[in-house]
């Protein structure tokens, strides 16, 4: 792993926080009153070519970033995305089966990743898990991240491994 690597990661998680606020913020694109969360899924896509520790820095970072951009409380979308990269470095030798196991672990993680922020806002008060609404907090915003990963994933694999890849599984 190279340098390059690590700055192209925290390029595009610098790219994909900008985006997430003016593409997909309140008041934005929002079918059916949920967006995907784009932030998530350059995690996901990033993270499977980097070393255990660069991947926990690019995780942190993202999740920071979006905390201060956001309206959450400091910190939440920090830990989320940490524990995200975590799990996505202990499955990413699956990416090899191909681009529907992509979609179905890009589909899991999103979900998690909304179901923990969920949790963790109602334990700092933000009463997240009060709207009992799951279909707009969690599920469609994981659908949404799988459609929008069919777009990503293959740009971040050209991103951080140049033109050697080919496809997905790469």
């Amino acid at each position: 792993m190279t340098g390059r690597e690590i700055a192209a990661a925290l390029a595009l998680v610098i790219v994909a926080v900008v985006l997430q606020g003016a593409l997909f913020g309140e008041g934005r694109i929002q079918p059916f009153g949920a967006s995907p969360n784009l932030v998530v899924v350059v995690v996901i896509a990033t993270v499977r070519y980097l070393e255990p520790e660069p991947a926990m820095l690019v995780g942190f970072t993202a999740g920071l970033l979006a905390d201060l951009l956001g309206g959450s409380a400091l910190g939440l979308w920090a830990m989320v995305l940490t524990v995200i990269a975590y799990l996505t470095l202990r499955v990413r030798h699956r990416a090899d089966d191909g681009p529907l196991v992509i979609a179905i672990g890009v589909f899991l993680l999103t979900l998690l990743a909304h179901a923990l922020f969920g949790f963790a806002g109602t334990l700092f008060g933000q009463r997240t898990l009060v709207n009992l609404d799951v279909t707009h907090l969690m599920i469609l915003p994981a659908l949404y991240s799988t459609v929008l990963a069919a777009l990503v994933v293959p740009a971040t694999t050209l991103a951080m491994r140049g033109r050697r890849s080919r496809g997905w599984a790469v």
